[in-house]
C-alpha cells in the first residue's frame, strides 16, 4: 500500500492551519523528515498527518510547543522517559483544570452581567428606575 502524500497547501486545508505555522514546525523540529523535492516543494505523509493531530490536541490543552517538542522527544525513548511523560501530562492536567476553574469563574460573572443587564434593559424599555446591582444580583 502506497503511503498517501500531501502539499503545505493540503495540510494547511486539513489542519485549518496558515502554511507558515507549518514551515514553523518543522523550522523548530516539531514536524520531522519533512521530504523537500527540488529544495523547494514540501511532501508530508501520514506521519506528519498523525503528528500534526497531536500537536492541535496539545495546542488544545494549553500545552506550550516547547512542552510539545519535549514530549515528541521523550517519546522517541520511552521506556527512558516514560515517568517524565507521565509528569508532564499530569502537570498540564493540574494546569488545565486552574484554567478551567478560572473560566467557570469567568463564566458566571457573564451570567450575573447578564442577568442585571437584562433587567437594565427593560427598565429603560418601560422608561422605569434602572435599579442598582445588589438589587438584582445581590451583595
Amino acid at each position: 500500500m502506497e503511503e498517501s502524500k500531501y502539499t503545505i497547501k493540503d495540510m494547511s486545508v486539513k489542519f485549518n492551519l496558515p502554511s507558515s505555522t507549518i514551515r514553523y514546525y518543522e523550522e523548530i523540529g516539531l514536524l520531522e523528515d519533512v521530504e523537500h523535492l527540488n529544495g523547494y516543494h514540501r511532501i508530508y505523509n501520514n506521519l506528519h498527518v498523525d503528528r500534526l493531530n497531536a500537536i492541535e490536541c496539545f495546542k488544545k490543552a494549553r500545552l506550550p510547543l516547547e512542552e510539545i517538542k519535549a514530549f515528541f522527544e521523550y517519546e522517541k525513548d520511552i521506556k527512558r522517559n516514560s515517568k517524565k511523560i507521565l509528569e508532564m501530562m499530569k502537570t498540564q492536567k493540574e494546569k488545565t483544570l486552574s484554567e478551567l476553574e478560572k473560566l467557570k469563574a469567568g463564566f458566571e460573572h457573564i451570567e450575573k452581567k447578564i442577568k442585571y443587564y437584562s433587567v437594565v434593559d427593560e427598565a429603560v424599555k418601560k422608561k422605569k428606575r434602572i435599579p442598582s446591582w445588589n438589587e438584582i444580583i445581590g451583595g
